[in-house]
């Protein structure tokens, strides 16, 4: 399966794929968390989407010393609840790999009553990334 990896690079050298996950991004460096962003080449899975209905899913951020529970802490971006926007790719993942990863998403708050539970494993909005870090802070 292809992957395009469109994305640009921050001044800090990390290559993100979206707005909302620079500011993801610039926060995490703000708040001294170590992290990298996912790459098909470092870090992708094949995850069911459906029946018979395979894709990839690229994680966006990846915690790089954090971990909840002995799992490691994946935090991802999320700008839409319609198909496409990635949610049955999370549902699918965290189905296939909860033992090993622990799922954050960051969405706006009027998405929040549309994205499944099945979808992540903590929902914070993206309009404060307070409640984030002192989820990060809790972890240290």
């Amino acid at each position: 399966m292809l992957y395009h990896k469109p994305g640009w690079a921050l001044p800090n050298g990390h290559i993100v794929r979206s707005h909302m996950e620079a500011s993801l991004c610039g926060d995490l460096v703000a708040a001294e968390a170590p992290h990298q962003h996912g790459t098909p080449e470092t870090l992708s899975f094949q995850v069911t989407i459906g029946p018979g209905q395979q894709a990839l899913y690229v994680p966006s951020i990846v915690l790089s010393e954090a971990r909840h529970a002995g799992r490691q802490i994946i935090i991802e971006p999320i700008d839409s609840a319609q198909p496409g926007g990635g949610t049955r790719r999370l549902a699918g993942f965290r189905q296939a790999h909860l033992s090993d990863y622990f799922l954050i998403v960051v969405a706006r708050r009027a998405l929040h009553h549309h994205l499944p539970l099945a979808a992540y494993d903590l929902l914070f909005p993206l309009e404060d990334f307070q409640p984030l870090e002192a989820f990060l802070l809790s972890l240290k």
